[in-house]
């Protein structure tokens, strides 16, 4: 049996509410929600994770695509007995939470997507391939500072983006050489149709990667008047990460709306 993935879980369902299911995209890990959970645990058991091949999870025996990840995750919900999650993943990251929420219906009340995309396209696909080529052959060097760069256009370059930076180098190259491939060709656009519950997708006015023209394609792509799309006029690639305490707002007045009684948030959200 392949070990559990690594995560971290703060409070337990209670009262019958989900836990939120925190998906980090490509190049990142857990720790990447940590900005929005003050907003969220208050009220919501929050289950992040580590995808394989990514932060303290185990390295794939083979570069982990959307059925591995998938699989793991439900592995996870059903060793730690939660009934219900609500799936948030971010870029990459969206893809698995939008196939779990596909194969796993009666376990997602809700999906959050933020800068999402239906699918790796043949221009992304060779990207990724080529990306995955230069760190097996020269390290996470040989893609900095380019691959950090990207994401944060038009953010500002302060702590957050310094913590980013640092523990995108400090990767181990061949894991995330595995994890980029498994994403190369990841699409879900054939399970997007299938998804039955309420989805919340938010995307980046200053995403160079997954601009919104893409997440205006997901929103097409799910059934009808199941999807909400919002842009983060300030954001960019990451906007949990980047603009965390207006995404943790959104996410909460989702669920409010989506899920009948708004959770209580305590503190500022501005």
């Amino acid at each position: 049996m392949e070990p559990l993935l690594h995560h971290r879980l703060t409070g337990r369902p209670a009262d019958g509410r989900p836990a939120l299911l925190l998906i980090h995209p490509l190049g990142a890990a857990l720790d990447f929600w940590d900005a929005c959970l003050p907003d969220w645990q208050a009220t919501l058991p929050c289950l992040a994770v580590d995808l394989r091949s990514a932060g303290a999870s185990p390295r794939a025996a083979q570069p982990p695509g959307l059925d591995r990840h998938v699989a793991d995750v439900e592995a996870l919900r059903a060793a730690l007995g939660l009934s219900a999650v609500i799936p948030v993943g971010c870029a990459m990251g969206s893809m698995v939470a939008a196939a779990y929420a596909a194969r796993h219906p009666e376990r997602v009340p809700a999906l959050v997507l933020s800068n999402p995309t239906p699918r790796c396209d043949e221009a992304a696909r060779a990207m990724l391939q080529a990306r995955a080529r230069a760190v097996q052959a020269g390290g996470m060097a040989a893609i900095l500072p380019d691959a950090v760069e990207r994401p944060f256009a038009a953010q500002p370059r302060g702590a957050a983006y310094e913590r980013y930076r640092a523990a995108f180098a400090a990767q181990d190259a061949m894991a995330y050489a595995d994890a980029v491939l498994g994403f190369a060709t990841a699409d879900v656009s054939a399970e997007l149709p299938r998804i039955q519950c309420p989805v919340l997708l938010v995307a980046g006015r200053h995403d160079l990667l997954l601009p919104p023209a893409l997440a205006e394609e997901v929103r097409h792509l799910l059934p009808g008047g199941t999807a909400r799309l919002e842009v983060d006029e300030e954001g960019a690639h990451f906007l949990p990460f980047q603009q965390p305490r207006r995404f943790a707002a959104r996410v909460l007045d989702f669920l409010g709306s989506a899920c009948g009684k708004p959770p209580e948030q305590k503190g500022p959200t501005a």
